[in-house]
This record gives C-alpha cells, structure tokens and sequence, in this order.
C-alpha cells in the first residue's frame, strides 16, 4: 500500500512538472500599425515617436509629446467619433502616457502633474472615483498593448474595439484586511483609461469595462475599448495557481491560510455574485463556469 502511495505521488509530481504553464506572458515594444495619418494625425504620429525616442531619458519631455499628440487626435475625433485612425493614434497615445509614467515613476495621482511645453504647460491629472478601491494610487498601471499572451488556458485573445486604453492594474501592496475578507494578496483588475482636455488641462479618466460598453467622449457616446485577456493572464502568471495545487492536497492544514476568493471585478451591489467553487488538486484557473 505505501509503494502504492508513492507511485501515486510520483505520478502526481510528473504530471504536475510536464503540463504546460496555464498562462505565458511576454512583453514586446508597442508600435503604430497600420497606415499613416494626414494632417493633424500626421503631426501627432510624429509627436508619438518623438516620446517613443525620448521615453526613458527625457520623460516629462516625452509626456508632453504624448499630450500633444493626444490633443490632435481628440480634435479629429470630436469631428468624427468614427475616423479609425484618430481612434487608433489616440488609443496609442493614452497607452504610452501610462507606459512612461509607470517606467519613470511619475506620479500624477497625488497631485496634477505639470508638463511644461513650448506652447505653455499641461497638468495632467485624473478625474476622482467615490469608491475608494479606486484611487489610481493604489495600482500599477501596463498598458495591455505591451503583452503577448499565451498558455494552456490563454488560446484566444478576446479585445472590444473602441476609444480608451486598456490597462492592466496590478495592486502595488498587499492588502491589509486580506485574510478577514478572503482577498487575493494582490488585485489584478481590467481596466481601460480614457484622457479628455479641459483646454490645457488634461483629465485622465478610468473605467472598468466589464462594467461599461460605452463613455461619454466629448459629450457623444461611443464604444468603450477593453481587453478581457491580457489581465487574467498576467494574474495567472504572476500568481502561478497550478504551483500549490498538489501541495494543498498532500498538506491541507500547512495551506489553509492560502484559501481566498479571486475577483474578476471590484464588488458590484448592483450585480449578482456568482461563486464558483473548484476541487482538488485543482485551482480557480481552470474552473469552467458552464461545467
């Protein structure tokens, strides 16, 4: 019976060593693709790639490129919601104001952040959320565009076009209150960032797109852009379920500090909890909600 036990162990331990990581992330340098604009959208793809060049040593500098850039493409967007490739420089240009914020530890959150240009400063800023699980504080923002994805459980990539950038918000600290609330250690949310001017003024603003198909952008209502995948993926990577499955069955008591329920959104009054409860040897990675 014991040499039976072991052999089961064995068995175990093999299959847990040869499956494939349920999620593969890799980041990649974004770029534009896709034709080049004209006019002002011209003006503004050569703002972006001034920021792209300058991101790292220059990055008030390059911020101001980004503002710059996003300020034209709103212009063409106020004239045509439906022009793609305002739609696209503007995605692109939200994108890399979060992408060089988070590289340079820039921090418009605690208070606007002034952004001097040739033309007169910018502030950069964001517009408040009543929910205090909200404050862009407590989060580190990675533009999805930065990620390419894959894995056992990563197959497809699941987006919605739309005006907005989609963001991966990872919580910069391990929640307090996590074991009385049955919290994750960290929160992994999808987010999708939207940026409106106030003349020079800036107003960074974020929206969960589970939650919201469309916003309200310069007073016409249009598609929300969100990327569904990316930030499940980074959470499968970054927390590595399958890593314990085996333990927890083998030694219960040594992980049952380890029991939490994983959020896929901020809690919504509003909306019915489903609760979703996995087996043995098992993970909440791979719970199939239609079993």
């Amino acid at each position: 019976m014991r040499a039976l036990s072991c052999a089961v162990g064995s068995i175990f331990v093999l299959v847990g060593c040869t499956s494939s990581p349920y999620a593969l992330v890799s980041h990649k340098k974004p770029h534009l693709v896709g034709p080049s604009g004209t006019g002002p959208l011209a003006f503004a793809e050569q703002s972006l790639t001034r920021a792209l060049r300058e991101e790292r040593t220059k990055p008030l500098a390059a911020v101001a490129n980004c503002l710059e850039a996003l300020q034209s493409a709103s212009d063409e967007l106020k004239r045509n919601p439906r022009n793609a490739t305002a739609i696209r420089d503007y995605n692109f240009g939200v994108s890399r104001i979060f992408q060089i914020i988070h590289d340079a530890k820039l921090d418009p959150w605690t208070k606007p952040l002034s952004v001097p240009t040739a033309q007169g400063d910018f502030v950069l800023t964001y517009k408040p959320d009543p929910r205090p699980e909200w404050n862009p504080a407590l989060f580190e923002f990675t533009p999805a565009d930065e990620f390419d994805v894959g894995g056992k459980y990563v197959t497809e990539r699941t987006t919605r076009d739309g005006i907005g950038a989609p963001m991966v918000a990872v919580e910069r600290e391990t929640s307090k209150e996590r074991r009385q609330k049955l919290a994750p250690s960290r929160i992994f949310r999808t987010v999708t960032a939207v940026a409106q001017f106030q003349n020079r003024r800036c107003v960074l603003e974020f929206y969960g797109p589970l939650d919201n198909e469309t916003v309200n952008f310069y007073g016409r209502t249009v598609a929300l852009a969100a990327d569904f995948t990316v930030p499940l993926a980074v959470m499968l990577q970054e927390t590595d379920p399958a890593k314990h499955e085996l333990s927890r069955v083998l030694n219960p008591e040594k992980y049952a500090q380890s029991a939490a329920i994983q959020r896929l959104q901020p809690f919504n009054p509003n909306k019915t909890v489903v609760l979703v409860i996995h087996g043995l040897k098992d993970s909440q990675s791979n719970v199939d909600p239609d079993d």
